[in-house]
């Protein structure tokens, strides 16, 4: 499968954002620093690093299930995506009870990775769909009762399939579109492009290490 050099790097960034919010949110946490991310620049960031790497699930499933769906790609990736959605639940709720993390942006990658699959070869289904979501969410403002009900509850990172859904379908719609843009095949950053193509790997290790260190600053400061 030929990489679109240009994912890689965006997925990248979204990897250089998601470090510099989940330091802030520690520093926040641990009381180094008094911020408030319930509105404006604090409580949008994290929304579009969310986005951005939806987006780049969208962009990712064309390329990979274009020629026809592969479902034993999709079934590998499940349990390796699962698996690490479980096991963020898992230590969040033995660490943060009151918060922990049941639908997070790695659990909407996990879900929506399986769900756009069968949508890749069906491009007038999956605009369709988009664009019935976002009318559903944003213009009718209506939330599915399992969504907005039983999951009422706080949460450290909390992006369910629906209404989030219409990001990883955006990325499968508009890949066709990005893919011909010339300059995008020839953008490279090295950097970026190494961080993107380990995305998994630094979301999972990233938070417990930046955590652990302020922890410990914060045990030998005290």
């Amino acid at each position: 499968m030929k990489r679109f050099p240009f994912l890689d790097q965006l997925r990248g960034l979204a990897v250089v954002w998601m470090v510099i919010f989940h330091f802030t949110y520690d520093l926040k946490t641990l009381g180094f620093i008094k911020l408030d991310m319930s509105h404006g620049f604090w409580y949008a960031f994290p929304r579009v690093i969310a986005f951005t790497f939806l987006f780049c699930v969208g962009v990712s499933s064309y390329f990979i299930h274009k020629e026809k769906v592969r479902w034993d790609f999709v079934k590998k990736r499940s349990l390796i995506l699962g698996g690490a959605a479980l096991t963020i639940s898992l230590i969040t709720y033995i660490i943060f009870p009151s918060q922990w993390i049941f639908l997070g942006t790695l659990h909407c990658i996990f879900l929506g990775s399986i769900l756009v699959a069968p949508l890749v070869r069906f491009p007038k289904i999956s605009w369709s769909l988009m664009i019935l979501i976002m009318i559903a969410q944003y213009a009718l403002e209506f939330d599915i009762k399992w969504v907005s009900s039983f999951f009422n509850r706080p949460s450290m990172d909390f992006i369910p399939i629906y209404p989030w859904f219409w990001a990883i379908l955006l990325g499968l719609n508009l890949a066709p579109y990005l893919v011909r843009i010339e300059m995008l095949n020839h953008f490279q950053l090295p950097g970026l492009k190494l961080l993107g193509t380990h995305s998994l790997k630094i979301y999972l290790l990233h938070q417990p290490l930046i955590f652990g260190v302020l922890t410990l600053i914060k045990t030998v400061v005290n």
